[in-house]
């Protein structure tokens, strides 16, 4: 099993990061790539939310008319999807699970978003979480991620335990408590997505340039915009 219970321990039993909207940059993604179906076929596109932590990004699916699922290792933020699912009288499959082995059929989804979840796990469990996205994507399926890269500002703040993976993050990183991090290549990321067809691989970086002492945000990622071929 590769979720890591730190997860739930430490950020969603505690009603840390329960986010209520979605990212800038995947509602961009996904609106070029889907917003030119009208509403009676968007019920018929399947799109997982790989991560779905607070159900952010799932109940932005959901509200424009898509399929949602929502898969996610912590039961705390399951459970809070659910209830706030019903209360907004919305729709959508929440479960809990394992990334490494997705509770789905095989050739099932259109789509999969993986906002920051798959840069928690080990180099070798992360091959093994492709794998089953590209297994359980449709023949031409999207595939947006992510992930964090070897720019990332906080990278000097873990301890190294593997090749690109910290854990032990001091306090004032954005990853102190909440387990391991993998801080991806370019050069890594086209060997782990083989099997795709690599769309596009973005760098969007963050910054604080005038009051640093007391920041809202500093990070340093890859986007990338794969299909299953």
């Amino acid at each position: 099993m590769a979720f890591d219970e730190k997860w739930e321990k430490n950020i969603y039993s505690r009603r840390r990061q329960l986010n209520e909207y979605p990212y800038d940059l995947v509602v961009s993604i996904f609106a070029k790539n889907f917003y030119r179906f009208k509403p009676a076929k968007r019920r018929k596109i399947k799109i997982l939310d790989l991560g779905s932590g607070a159900g952010n990004h799932s109940k932005f699916f959901a509200e424009q008319g898509f399929s949602a699922y929502g898969l996610d290792g912590a039961l705390s933020a399951v459970e809070h999807c659910r209830k706030k699912f019903k209360k907004l009288g919305l729709k959508a499959d929440f479960r809990q699970g394992d990334f490494t082995a997705l509770p789905y059929p095989d050739d099932y989804f259109d789509a999969c978003l993986d906002r920051e979840s798959l840069y928690a796990n080990n180099s070798e469990d992360i091959r093994l979480v492709l794998n089953q996205v590209y297994k359980k994507l449709k023949t031409g399926g999207l595939f947006v991620s992510f992930v964090f890269n070897e720019f990332h500002p906080d990278i000097k703040m873990g301890e190294k335990i593997g090749s690109e993976t910290y854990e032990d993050f001091k306090p004032g990183s954005s990853f102190y408590n909440s387990g391991i991090a993998h801080f991806f290549t370019k050069k890594e990321i086209i060997k782990l997505f083989f099997k795709f067809k690599i769309e596009n691989i973005m760098r969007h970086s963050l910054y604080e340039v005038y009051d640093k002492k007391n920041k809202t945000a500093q990070f340093d990622e890859y986007i990338i915009i794969a299909r299953k071929n």
